[in-house]
């Protein structure tokens, strides 16, 4: 039941743990013995600036920032096709 369905409450979901709980203690669920075989990598990103787009017109890469005015970047654009 989702907490957004009529007369379902916040704390219907948490149910799940106690479920949880009961089915070990019962011992229709065995508990997970196991780990994961090895541990997992991660790729550390370093954030880009997100400022900035690039736009592709053939084989010409524009970028512009935030703060162009769009009616410069179109005169751009524009020169750009005609070469």
């Amino acid at each position: 039941m989702y907490s957004r369905q009529p007369g379902a409450s916040v704390p219907d979901p948490s149910q799940l743990y106690a479920w949880r709980r009961k089915a070990l203690s019962s011992g229709a669920v065995a508990p997970l013995k196991e780990g994961p075989s090895k541990p997992e990598k991660s790729t550390r990103f370093e954030a880009v600036d997100s400022s900035v787009v690039e736009i592709v017109v053939g084989d010409v890469v524009v970028g512009a920032g935030s703060d162009i005015d769009p009616d410069h970047l179109a005169r751009i654009l524009r020169a750009v096709r005609k070469a």
